[in-house]
C-alpha cells in the first residue's frame, strides 16, 4: 500500500479524540466532481490541505479533517486522521466506523489504481481487527454520499474483493475500431512502404486499411454469387415457361 501520512502535509498528530472503530469502513465521495485523474498527484495533496481547511475553518469547526483517510485515482492512500481516532464523517457511527473517502464526485468512476488502493487499506484495516463491513454515508443519514457509482461496487462487492481490479472498457468491437482508428488513425504518406516517410505506424495504419478493403471485396464476391445463382434460377423458369422455337 502507497501511504502518504500526515507528516507529508506538515501536520501534527491528529487533535481528535481517541477511538477504537472497528466495525468496518463508511464509503465517502466529493459533493462535486474534482477531475483528479487527469492531473498530477500535486493536485490530489493541494485537494487533501484544502479539505482539511474546510473541515477545521468556520463551517465545521471540526478538530481535523473529518476522515480517517482518502485514496486518490493514481492509487495512493493519503492519511486523515488515521487510526484510533473519533470520526466527524458520519454520525452515529464516528465512534465505531472508519471512515475512507475517494477523491472524486457524482459522475466519475473510481480508476483501477483507485480501487486496488482502497482494497490494499481494507486489507491493512483488516489485518488491525476492523470488521469487513462496508456502508456508505448515506446508511447513517440522509446524504447523497457515496454516490451511485460508488454504492454500486459496494453493493456488487467490488469494493470488498481481494482480486485486482482492472477497468472495464465499455464498448463492443465496432466502438473500439472507430473509437481509435477512425480518431487517432496516422494516414499512411504517399509512397509505398518503400518511401522515406513511412515509420511502424504507417504499416499498421496501412494494414488495417487494407485488411478493411478486403474485407469488402470478399462481401461483394459474395453478393455477386448470390446473384449469379439467382440469375440462373430466373433463367430456368423463363426456359420452362416458354415454348420451344419452331
Amino acid at each position: 500500500m502507497k501511504l502518504e501520512k500526515r507528516s507529508v502535509f506538515g501536520w501534527p498528530r491528529s487533535a481528535a479524540g481517541s477511538a477504537s472503530p472497528r466495525n468496518g469502513i463508511a464509503v465517502h465521495y466529493d459533493g462535486s466532481n474534482q477531475g483528479l485523474a487527469k492531473k498530477k498527484h500535486a493536485s490530489c495533496r493541494t485537494y487533501w490541505r484544502d479539505t482539511r481547511k474546510f473541515h477545521m475553518g468556520p463551517s465545521r469547526g471540526w478538530a481535523d479533517i473529518g476522515y480517517s483517510f482518502a485514496v486518490c485515482p493514481h492509487g495512493i492512500v493519503l492519511e486523515g486522521r488515521g487510526l484510533n481516532k473519533v470520526q466527524a464523517a458520519q454520525p452515529g457511527g464516528n465512534e465505531t466506523w472508519y471512515s475512507v473517502t475517494f477523491m472524486s464526485g457524482p459522475s466519475e468512476s473510481p480508476t483501477a489504481a483507485q480501487v486496488n488502493a482502497f482494497r490494499e487499506l481494507r486489507a491493512w484495516l483488516r489485518g488491525k481487527e476492523v470488521g469487513p463491513a462496508l456502508r456508505p454515508h448515506s446508511a447513517f443519514t440522509s446524504t447523497s454520499c457515496c454516490g451511485n457509482i460508488l454504492r454500486k461496487l459496494i453493493n456488487n462487492g467490488t469494493l470488498a474483493s481481494t482480486k485486482p481490479f482492472e477497468e472495464e472498457l465499455d464498448m463492443n468491437a465496432e466502438e473500439v475500431f472507430n473509437a481509435v482508428w477512425g480518431r487517432d488513425s496516422i494516414p499512411a504518406p504517399p509512397g509505398g512502404p518503400s518511401g522515406p516517410n513511412w515509420k511502424g505506424s504507417s504499416f499498421l495504419t496501412n494494414t488495417y486499411r487494407d485488411m478493411a478493403k478486403d474485407s469488402e471485396v470478399k462481401a461483394l464476391r459474395s453478393e455477386m454469387a448470390e446473384l449469379k445463382s439467382e440469375l440462373a434460377e430466373i433463367k430456368a423458369l423463363l426456359s420452362a415457361a416458354l415454348p420451344p422455337s419452331g
